[in-house]
């Protein structure tokens, strides 16, 4: 077993990077998959929502700090990838941190969250560019792209994501995250979208997640009857 390896990153707080996390990461466990996420953000909030949960329904993947080690976590993710089918690495929102590259170099993916707001999109451009830059010197098999969040409707959200759109160089997942509040909830109860039955909110995580599965390549096996 060797995990596909997905960097979660951007410039900006607050873009969606711990929500899609945590969202695709209980996605994939709930349906079979070994999951690991390893929080890299000293505010540790990927940490604290896993420990929400009840201690009859954990959350659906092992979740862990290594804020702490900086970039020097990827020397402890030999034995993390050999168990594990994907492992999912929620950065702290700084590009100028070592860890957002660190990650990229030795990931299948970087997915980079965005809201369709003007200052969302004008940070995101650094970390679209660090991806190229991952991609071009050291890790020509590295796929990028954006996932937006926090969608909603509106003449400010169409103008910002064509804006988005004639000036991305990496494409962006036609799923999207919307303003729901089944996600924010999630984080009260340790657990994701679906932990909560079915719901709009559940059904854009299982395509989200089945399309960023089929960009690393990652085999996600079909709900079993009765499964929540």
């Amino acid at each position: 077993m060797t995990a596909k390896i997905i960097t979660v990153f951007n410039q900006k707080g607050g873009c969606g990077k711990t929500m899609s996390t945590m969202q695709l990461s209980g996605f994939y466990g709930s349906r079979g998959l070994k999951v690991f996420v390893i929080d890299m953000d000293l505010q540790g909030t990927s940490s604290l929502w896993s420990l929400q949960a009840e201690s009859e329904a954990p959350f659906p993947a092992t979740v862990l700090s290594m804020a702490a080690l900086s970039d020097g976590f990827v020397n402890k993710l030999a034995p993390i990838v050999e168990k594990h089918d994907v492992v999912l690495i929620d950065c702290p929102p700084a590009i100028e941190s070592r860890v957002p590259w660190a990650s990229l170099l030795i990931s299948d993916l970087g997915l980079i969250p965005v809201v369709p707001v003007m200052d969302n999109i004008w940070a995101s451009k650094k970390a679209e560019e660090l991806i190229l830059e991952a991609k071009a010197k050291h890790r020509p098999d590295l796929k990028g792209a954006y996932v937006l969040n926090m969608v909603r409707r509106g003449n400010i959200f169409d103008t910002c994501l064509e804006q988005l759109s004639n000036k991305k160089l990496i494409p962006i997942l036609n799923t999207h995250m919307g303003m729901r509040n089944v996600f924010p909830e999630s984080q009260l109860f340790g657990t994701f979208a679906e932990g909560f039955g079915t719901s709009a909110g559940a059904k854009e995580i299982e395509k989200l997640g089945l399309e960023v599965a089929a960009l690393v390549g990652l085999f996600v096996p079909k709900k079993t009857k009765g499964a929540k």
